[in-house]
C-alpha cells in the first residue's frame, strides 16, 4: 500500500541514509523522493510502500529525526513524476477544457485525506491574471516549491489567449469587437454578470440569479458542452456582450447577453449576427432565440441585424426564429 510522507529533517550529511534505514528495519520500500526547500532545514516528502499503517510510519520517521510529520494514503495512479504532472496538466486545461482550479486540487492533492497528526488547514491564495484570487487549502502544509509551481500553473494558463489582438481602451468610445470566447476570458465573463442588473440577466436565463458567478459556471459559458459556441463582445479590456449558441435535436438556439449600460449601442445585433453565420456554416437552416417574457431589446437586436422573426410564446419563454437563407 503507497503513503506519501512530509517530514522536516535536518540539513546535515547523512540524514537521508538514517532514514533509508529506519524504513528498511520497519519493512518500508522507499519508492520516490521529492526535495522542498524550507526556511528552517528541509522537507523531503517520500512516497513508501509497506502494510502498515500511518501512525507508524509517522513514528518510523520521526525515529530517523524527523518533525512536522505527515502521513496521507494515496493512489497508485498518483506514483508520476511531479514535474510531468504539472506539464500534463498545462494540457488538460488548456487543450481538454478542464477547470484549472479542479486540475490543481487534483495535483495537491486537496482532498480530504487519512492523515497522521493532523493540526488544521493550511491555505494557499493564488493571484489570477485579471487580479482575482483563488484560494484553495488542505490538511498537509505547503511547501515554498509548492505554491511556487501552482502559481506558475495557474498564470500560465490564465495567460493563455492574452495574445488576442484587443481594442485599446478609449475614454470616449471604445469600438467593440466580437470573435469567439477563449477560456482566458473567464474572469472578465463573470465580471460582466456582475454588472447587469436583475432584469437583464432574468431575461437572458428566464431565472433570477441569486448567487454569485462562480469559476465554474463561467467556465461553462465561455466553452459550452456538446458542441456549443460562445461569443463575446469586447470593448477596450471589458467583455460587455455574451452569446451561447447551442444545438438541441435538430435545431439550434441562442441566448443573449449585454450589459446594461451597452444596451441600445448595436452590440445585440453584432452578436446576433455572429452567431447566425457560425451556425449558417454548420448547415444550419434557422436559429431561435431565447428569452423571458416581452424581451423587446432582443426583437430590435435581431431586427438590427437584419432578419424577419418569428415570434411565438411556450410558457414563459419567448421563442424569437429566424430564418438563415
Amino acid at each position: 500500500m503507497p503513503w506519501r510522507v512530509r517530514t522536516t529533517l535536518e540539513d546535515r550529511p547523512g540524514i537521508l541514509a538514517e532514514v533509508a534505514q529506519a524504513c528498511g528495519r520497519a519493512g518500508l520500500n522507499i519508492v520516490s523522493m521529492q526535495v522542498f526547500g524550507v526556511a528552517e532545514g528541509v522537507t523531503d516528502e517520500f512516497v513508501v510502500d509497506g502494510q502498515t499503517d500511518e501512525l507508524t510510519i509517522a513514528r518510523v520517521f520521526a525515529a530517523a529525526g524527523g518533525t512536522q510529520t505527515s502521513v496521507t494514503r494515496i493512489e497508485d495512479g498518483r506514483l508520476v513524476d511531479g514535474p510531468t504532472r504539472y506539464l500534463e496538466a498545462v494540457h488538460q486545461v488548456l487543450e481538454e477544457g478542464r477547470d484549472v482550479e479542479e486540475v490543481l486540487r487534483d495535483l495537491l492533492a486537496t482532498e480530504p485525506p487519512d492523515v497522521a497528526d493532523y493540526s488544521g488547514h493550511d491555505v494557499l491564495d493564488l493571484v489570477r491574471r485579471g487580479g482575482t484570487t483563488l484560494r484553495i487549502s488542505r490538511a498537509v502544509p505547503f511547501t515554498p516549491a509548492e505554491r511556487a509551481r501552482a502559481q506558475a500553473l495557474l498564470s500560465l494558463v490564465s495567460d493563455a489567449g492574452a495574445d488576442l489582438p484587443l481594442i485599446a481602451p478609449s475614454t470616449s468610445q471604445p469600438i467593440p469587437l466580437v470573435r469567439t470566447a477563449t477560456l482566458s476570458d473567464i474572469d472578465a465573463v463573470a465580471a460582466l454578470h456582475s454588472r447587469c442588473s436583475v432584469e437583464t440577466l432574468y431575461a437572458r436565463y428566464q431565472t433570477p440569479l441569486r448567487m454569485p458567478m462562480t469559476t465554474r459556471m463561467a467556465r461553462r459559458l465561455v466553452l459550452p458542452e456538446a458542441g456549443g459556441i460562445a461569443l463575446v463582445a469586447q470593448a477596450g479590456l471589458d467583455i460587455v456582450g455574451h452569446a451561447v449558441v447551442e444545438q438541441s435535436s435538430d435545431r439550434w438556439t441562442c441566448q443573449v447577453l449585454v450589459e446594461d449600460a451597452w444596451q441600445g449601442r448595436g452590440i445585440g445585433s453584432m452578436l446576433v449576427r455572429q452567431a447566425a453565420a457560425a451556425v449558417r456554416e454548420a448547415g444550419a437552416t434557422a436559429l431561435t432565440f431565447l428569452s423571458a417574457g416581452s424581451n423587446d431589446a432582443l426583437l430590435r437586436a435581431v431586427g438590427g441585424a437584419g432578419f424577419v422573426a418569428r415570434v411565438e410564446r411556450h410558457d414563459d419563454t419567448v421563442h424569437i426564429t429566424v430564418p438563415l437563407r
